[in-house]
């Protein structure tokens, strides 16, 4: 398929000299590039960190430089109080991409927001194949009783 409205690139966040090639003439960026996977993290912190943190400040870095319109961020629901390095990282490149709004307000060309997702079900990673192996069981752990699951479809 070709579409020469909309550009696909394979690169590494932590790598910014690429990123800013990459993003010569973008108007619009949507960054999921992330380490997303719970016991990953925990088991490479460092690797976490370089991806997450310093690949999103690159990204936002390279987005200012090339006078990108718009940046969104995807995160997580992890982010919110995280427990876990996942979401601690995705805390702070959530507030790196929210703050970056103002350092950029001189020009004030590049905006950035993020977006924070649930559980989508039928992704890589999704909790729905756990919950199916212990369904027989008839127990379902829960982390807090004051938790609310969202669900998210693919479509």
């Amino acid at each position: 398929m070709h579409n020469n409205k909309i550009r696909f690139f394979i690169g590494d966040v932590r790598d910014k000299e690429h990123l800013s090639r990459s993003l010569i003439g973008v108007d619009y960026v949507v960054h999921a590039a992330a380490t997303k996977i719970a016991p990953l993290a925990e088991y490479n912190p460092s690797e976490c960190i370089k991806t997450n943190i310093y690949g999103a400040s690159n990204l936002i870095d390279a987005c200012i430089q090339n006078n990108v319109k718009k940046v969104i961020a995807l995160s997580t629901d992890k982010a919110s109080d995280p427990i876990n390095l996942y979401g601690a990282t995705k805390l702070v490149s959530d507030k790196l991409f929210i703050a970056a709004n103002i350092y950029d307000n001189q020009r004030a060309s590049t905006k950035f927001s993020t977006v924070r997702y649930g559980n989508v079900m039928g992704s890589r990673g999704s909790v729905i194949p756990y919950f199916l192996s212990i369904a027989e069981s008839g127990e379902l752990q829960i982390t807090d009783a004051r938790m609310t699951r969202f669900m998210i479809t693919q479509e």
